[in-house]
């Protein structure tokens, strides 16, 4: 059964295979022909049947790129009182220099270096024998440490700088009071700062070489020290002996005698030349002195050349009728747990505990991971538990080290001052009036000075004064209707005239405060209280005295605001977008984006068509 079964498989297999060919030549028939390529086209070029393809050279991978320069070339040396001549020539040999040694080069060096250049032995070298080199290429060139002019390259500004800054307040209404005493209080803080780069550098160089600087006689001069001249030689001072011996009566001992010096001018060695407009600096010293004046330049110009970017957020909360006291930081504390009381601890000097006494500065310490201005917005937003909050401004400056900057955002403005001159009439001229018209400015809006010095560890110490000032009201000069009145009295008729005065209400505070790089310093505390009220009344029964209180309508309303200033100094270290300022790029407008690459034009093709010139 088994294999009938399968030879009944393989005939009906055999009886398919027909009807599958038939099938396969049906489909070849209805198959889309191709369309032939028109003849002026471009055909690509046919092998040769039974040629292989061309080999194709392809370039070999290229080495990859150096890390850096190489490796400088290091020595080994261990010697004890050697000549200083004998060290010199086996590092040339060894370092395969060519070497020239003044005649007058002398000393004896100790030293054990391992593995060190040859720049760094000849340094070492140089503190022990009193010598200086020069390397021109593979030439060392070796003599005694004498005075040497080279030139500084110092890259600041010529401009100095004064900054004055005064803050003050007083109760004193008149000049003066009467029975010699005064019950007037007036407080003042007052800052000035100095910055005179190059005179300061200048003075400094000059002092830093005063330290190790040596008498030399002048050129022309006889080389000798202020002391008793020494004969000029040794037969000179037995020829002086002869004579004096030969002159002595009785055979008595003879009497040295030293010929008399002339006289020998001396200078100091070392000297400094700034040319500030260029900003080099020349200083004439010896070798050792100048490895000096190069680490004090080097350390100078690493202090002077950071810069800090200072960024502020002014807030105005206007509190609500829970919080009239204030803003209670320890439910923000709670809500942001970086947001912790400063360097001064959690008690006051008087051993007061701060719990329940509304901090004057704080520190906000920014997590070191996600966005400090979604953690300061945290910060914000819990503000506004507390009341309506209003950003009133978010000034961002830039300052170098020790250098005073200042932020101004103001509205000019202007009001007038009346001064009114009087000449009384005679019998044949009437009285003259004269008003003279003053002009006056007032800037109201936001000042913010500050100053910054950066520490070790990138630790901030600033120095600021923000200012916020507004208008709140006119005042009428009092003057300016008595002296209406005088004039009609006299017969003089005058338009009327008004001379208002603004009244400012200033907001400020000037504190010193250190903050690392990156944290946030908030500074609180400015309230204000704003009250203010209306009376409506009916039109005549208003008046009525005690019956016209029922006829009025009066409305008192109170305002209270508290100013939070959030200050967060960031160290500089790549002042570009794409480097420590890469957050400031949204803001920057499309025009001043650098253009992709995607969008340059390419370069125009040069014309190989071979038809001549255009």
């Amino acid at each position: 059964m088994m294999r009938l079964t399968q030879t009944t498989n393989m005939f009906s297999m055999a009886r398919c295979k027909p009807l599958v060919l038939l099938l396969a030549v049906g489909l070849g028939a209805c198959a889309i022909r191709q369309p032939e390529p028109n003849a002026g086209h471009l055909r690509p070029p046919t092998a040769a049947p039974g040629t292989p393809p061309a080999l194709v050279n392809t370039p070999l991978l290229p080495p990859p790129p150096s890390s850096g320069r190489a490796k400088a070339e290091v020595f080994s040396v261990s010697v004890h009182n050697v000549d200083i001549r004998s060290l010199l020539f086996a590092i040339a040999r060894d370092a395969r220099l060519n070497l020239d040694i003044h005649p007058d080069l002398t000393g004896t060096v100790s030293m054990n270096a391992i593995d060190q250049t040859v720049t760094e032995i000849l340094d070492r070298a140089a503190v022990q024998a009193n010598m200086r080199y020069e390397m021109e290429g593979r030439n060392l060139f070796v003599m005694p440490d004498a005075p040497v002019l080279k030139h500084y390259r110092i890259d600041y500004l010529n401009v100095a700088r004064e900054a004055r800054s005064e803050i003050g307040a007083s109760t004193s209404i008149s000049q003066s009071s009467r029975g010699g005493t005064s019950n007037s209080s007036s407080t003042a803080l007052s800052n000035t700062s100095s910055n005179r780069f190059w005179e300061t550098l200048t003075q400094n160089l000059r002092d830093l070489l005063r330290e190790t600087d040596k008498v030399m006689p002048e050129e022309g001069a006889q080389a000798a020290t202020p002391a008793v001249a020494a004969p000029a030689s040794a037969a000179a001072a037995q020829v002086a002996q002869v004579l004096v011996s030969a002159v002595t009566p009785g055979g008595a001992a003879p009497v040295p005698v030293a010929p008399t010096a002339a006289p020998v001018r001396f200078r100091e060695s070392a000297s400094v030349i700034a040319n500030p407009e260029s900003g080099v600096v020349s200083v004439r010293a010896t070798f050792r002195q100048h490895m000096r004046v190069r680490e004090f330049i080097d350390r100078v110009m690493k202090s002077a050349g950071r810069q800090v970017m200072i960024e502020a957020t002014i807030v105005e909360v206007n509190l609500s009728d829970e919080y009239q006291q204030g803003i209670n930081w320890s439910i923000v504390r709670k809500g942001v747990p970086l947001l912790q009381i400063g360097p001064a601890g959690t008690a006051m000097p008087s051993g007061v505990p701060v719990s329940g006494v509304i901090p004057s500065m704080l520190n906000y310490t920014p997590s070191r991971v996600g966005n400090v201005t979604t953690q300061i917005f945290a910060a914000l937003r819990l503000l506004e538990s507390f009341g309506n909050t209003k950003v009133l401004s978010s000034p961002k400056i830039s300052a170098l080290n020790n250098q005073a900057a200042m932020l101004k955002v103001t509205e000019d403005l202007v009001y007038f001052t009346l001064t009114g001159n009087y000449t009384p009439g005679t019998s044949g001229s009437p009285p003259t009036f004269t008003i003279t018209s003053t002009p006056n400015n007032v800037s109201v809006g936001l000042v913010m000075s500050v100053m910054p010095q950066v520490g070790e560890g990138d630790e901030v110490t600033l120095i600021l004064r923000p200012t916020l000032s507004r208008v709140v009201s006119y005042v009428e000069d009092p003057a300016v209707p008595i002296f209406l009145s005088q004039a009609r009295n006299d017969g003089v008729n005058l338009s009327e005239i008004s001379s208002r005065i603004p009244q400012i209400q200033t907001r400020e505070m000037e504190s010193v405060i250190k903050v690392r790089s990156g944290d946030t310093a908030v500074l609180g505390g400015l309230m204000r209280d704003d009250v203010s009220g209306s009376t409506d009344q009916t039109p005549g029964v208003g008046n009525v005295p005690g019956l016209g209180e029922l006829f009025k309508y009066k409305k008192k309303s109170s305002n209270k605001s508290e100013l939070v200033i959030f200050l967060r100094p960031t160290v500089v270290t790549s002042a570009s977008l794409t480097g420590d300022l890469q957050s400031f790029e949204p803001h920057l407008s499309e025009a001043l984006r650098p253009m992709p690459d995607r969008m340059r034009l390419a370069p125009a093709a040069s014309d190989t068509s071979g038809g001549g010139q255009p």
